[in-house]
């Protein structure tokens, strides 16, 4: 059958197998067979690194470039969009406002007047509460004044006559303005520097009320006659 001359002794095939006398002449085969791992093991990795890409066929780098011009273009939209500008928003002063002197809620203004033919201090004066009532030039306000008077009597306030240097004396001297009215409630004074004047700029009667504390509580303005005014006068007893 001629099975003879392809197997051996045992009937496997012949297999010419040389085995070398020196191990050292094996080092040429080692080293491509180690070549060739190395160069399987590049071509895994690269093959995991591209996996993704190449999942999706020739689209994944179209793809790709899709998402980064998008993410690029968000960022510069970010970047270069205008921002609105924030609104200036007015903060009320949390500080004690400065006021000036003459002002509701501020101090009688320094200066003198004349009372009793000497020249007193607006403050020394005006020393409780009361109401200082500015006569202007021809006021005609004779019933009006003393319907402030009465009532300012009967919550036991002082009243202040004040006559500016405009006041024309011979014809309507501010010191009839109290007739009718009880004893000593109203003291009649004359503002020629225009103190209490200038800084009321009085068109009409104008009644200053003061505190006990000389603060200015209230300036009603253009009082005429029959106004009832009792509401405004009972918190001047108070010092606040």
């Amino acid at each position: 059958m001629g099975l003879h001359g392809d197997h051996d002794d045992y009937g496997l095939p012949k297999v010419d197998v040389v085995v070398p006398d020196d191990a050292r002449e094996l080092d040429r085969d080692m080293i491509a067979y180690r070549r060739e791992l190395r160069q399987r093991r590049r071509r895994e990795r690269w093959d995991r690194v591209g996996r993704p890409f190449t999942r999706y066929g020739i689209a994944a780098p179209f793809i790709a470039s899709a998402v980064l011009i998008a993410l690029i273009s968000g960022v510069l939209m970010t970047v270069i969009s205008p921002r609105p500008n924030p609104r200036t928003i007015q903060v009320p002063p949390t500080g004690p406002q400065r006021l000036r002197p003459g002002d509701v809620g501020g101090a009688l203004p320094a200066g003198n007047v004349i009372f009793r033919h000497k020249r007193v201090p607006v403050t020394e004066l005006i020393n409780v509460a009361g109401v200082v009532l500015v006569v202007p030039r021809e006021c005609g306000c004779d019933a009006a004044a003393q319907g402030v008077i009465r009532q300012a009597g009967t919550q036991r306030l002082q009243v202040w006559l004040v006559a500016d240097d405009r006041t024309d004396k011979d014809d309507g001297d501010v010191s009839r303005l109290a007739d009718g009215t009880a004893p000593g409630a109203a003291l009649v004074a004359d503002d020629p520097d225009r103190v209490l004047s200038s800084t009321y700029r009085a068109t009409g009667l104008t009644a200053v009320l003061v505190r006990t504390d000389r603060i200015v509580r209230k300036i009603l303005r253009d009082l005429q006659a029959g106004r009832d005014i009792t509401a405004d006068l009972r918190p001047l007893q108070t010092p606040s």
